[in-house]
């Protein structure tokens, strides 16, 4: 689905209020990306999540055509603030990654020759 195509998806399933309340959770997601909190980030994102699938599973009807314009603006906001919060989440992801690779690897390291004793130990 192209981006526009996912837009007027999405418009069609956000209420102008749902929008500016999704705006505002992605707003408080990039400050606490910033911060590097990152259970407090899951925690913010749940909240977008189940927003966006309360939006999605509920009868809705097609917003006003005033609303159009605002509710396209406001998703083009939201898809912004989501790019943001992914260049600064993905290097501490990768960081992350890292971290766990080297821990699984010295742990390897320690089942594989942690028996073994010195010799006249």
């Amino acid at each position: 689905m192209t981006s526009a195509n996912q837009n007027a998806a999405e418009i069609r399933t956000l209420s102008l209020a749902e929008a500016h309340t999704l705006f505002a959770i992605y707003e408080a997601m990039v400050e606490t990306a910033r911060t590097r909190d990152w259970d407090r980030l899951t925690e913010i994102e749940r909240q977008a999540a189940n927003l966006r699938d309360m939006a999605i599973t509920r009868p809705s009807s097609p917003p006003k055509a005033e609303d159009m314009e605002e509710l396209a603006t406001l998703l083009t906001q939201i898809q912004r603030l989501d790019h943001e919060i992914r260049s600064l989440v993905e290097p501490a992801r990768e960081q992350a990654r890292q971290q766990l690779a080297v821990e699984v690897k010295g742990r390897a390291v320690r089942e594989a020759y942690g028996s073994l004793e010195a010799p006249g130990g």
